[in-house]
């Protein structure tokens, strides 16, 4: 069963300066680790998220605003504290300051302090979606709501939304479009985690939703958005998310939540076409 956390923003600032360099990266490390290799998944929690070390914790990464910064968006951003977090053998980051760009400053700056911890997994609030990594269990986090239907084995929760660069005058907006699952929210009933055909049909959920998030950026990207038709977005968005959510309800009738095992079958087969079908447009 599938219940959608639709997460998007739009940034859209007019400015007419223009940036050319990179965010100033700086870190203080106290027990630095051997280095992690540089597609290693590094988990970020945000500064309001609960988290008790049960590793080892390396020091503080930080980025700023050098005066002339561009490619600094909160994604990005993320993106290169990731990297000095793995150069320093952290595979989690907890954010701990956070400071959107505004009107004194052309970027998003963060702080954040950097562990190695034994699993990752058990400290995770949502996931990303990437080809590698299969939905398990233990992902599911939540509790049965007593509201859910009782026939219910288990709740997929996850949605995809988009964010964009600061757009100026000289340069059109990047896109960046992100498919997430709520660990906190998705559950199963303890008494149905030995049904892997189960497990496969919440993964199926995931799926479906990575498949619309690729449609998002083909579609936006497509749009050549800039300063002048920014707005845009909005209208692409609700029309993917409008045929998301009539492809999400048609999975759950047609394998009847699962249990059609020849539809699952099915479906599963169609989703990974689409999947490879819109590969170029998995996320970077």
């Amino acid at each position: 069963m599938i219940k959608n956390n639709s997460r998007w923003l739009l940034l859209l600032i007019f400015t007419a300066i223009f940036y050319s360099c990179s965010p100033k990266l700086a870190s203080t490390i106290s027990s630095k680790q051997p280095p992690l290799p540089d597609n290693a998944f590094v988990l970020v929690l945000q500064k309001e998220d609960s988290f008790t070390n049960d590793g080892i914790e390396i020091g503080t990464i930080h980025s700023g605003d050098n005066g002339l910064s561009a490619n600094c968006t909160y994604n990005e951003v993320i993106s290169q504290l990731r990297q000095m977090a793995r150069r320093n053998g952290a595979n989690l980051m907890k954010i701990t300051d956070y400071k959107p760009a505004d009107q004194w400053s052309s970027c998003d700056r963060i702080t954040a302090t950097i562990y190695k911890v034994p699993d990752f997994r058990t400290h995770e609030k949502e996931i990303e979606w990437t080809a590698d990594r299969k939905l398990t269990w233990e992902d599911f986090k939540g509790s049965p709501k007593p509201i859910s239907n009782e026939k219910s084995a288990a709740q997929t929760y996850c949605g995809f939304g988009y964010q964009t660069n600061r757009v100026t005058v000289f340069k059109k907006a990047k896109i960046f479009a992100k498919n997430t699952f709520d660990c906190r929210l998705s559950w199963v009933r303890p008494d149905q985690k030995s049904r892997t055909d189960l497990l496969e049909h919440e993964q199926g959920h995931f799926d479906l939703c990575e498949v619309f998030a690729r449609q998002l950026r083909k579609k936006l990207e497509e749009k050549r958005l800039n300063a002048m038709n920014l707005n845009d977005a909005k209208v692409v968005f609700s029309d993917v998310y409008a045929e998301y959510l009539n492809r999400q309800e048609l999975y759950e009738n047609e394998t009847n939540f699962g249990l059609n095992r020849q539809k699952q079958t099915e479906w599963t087969a169609r989703i990974g076409i689409e999947l490879a079908g819109l590969k170029v447009y998995a996320a970077e």
